[in-house]
């Protein structure tokens, strides 16, 4: 069974603060995940039109740390300094990485990741709760 970490009040494509004192005490629910993954795989709640159309408001997703992150999977990505998190799609060019939100009418839609970010898992399944 997982723990399904929600983000309050968060935009998926905007940096959003996330806690770090997270305990599987304070998980809303549990759930099994439907696809094969690790046992340290989290979920998260979208939040946000950033990665519509492909990623909803409201939709759950299911968060592999132990998945390799290559380019053009869907990752959540911590900065370092300010305990703040993001969900996009992961590009690698010219051994460069940057972060892409799939909204064609999202402001800033392609990101740099440099060295204070930390991709914190690549999504492994979508799903949503009715």
């Amino acid at each position: 069974m997982l723990t399904i970490q929600e983000i309050k009040n968060a935009k998926v494509g905007e940096w959003t603060e996330i806690a770090s004192d997270f305990a599987l005490g304070d998980a809303e629910d549990l759930l099994p995940c439907p696809v094969r993954c690790s046992a340290d795989t989290f979920v998260l709640r979208v939040r946000g039109e950033s990665m519509e159309p492909k990623f909803h408001d409201g939709e759950l997703i299911f968060v592999d740390p132990q998945v390799a992150p290559v380019s053009g999977r869907y990752v959540v990505v911590r900065l370092e300094d300010s305990q703040e998190a993001t969900f996009k799609q992961l590009i690698i060019e010219e051994g460069h990485q940057y972060l892409k939100a799939l909204n064609p009418d999202w402001p800033n839609r392609i990101i740099e990741v440099n060295s204070n970010a930390t991709i914190c898992g690549v999504v492994v399944f979508k799903g949503e709760v009715v």
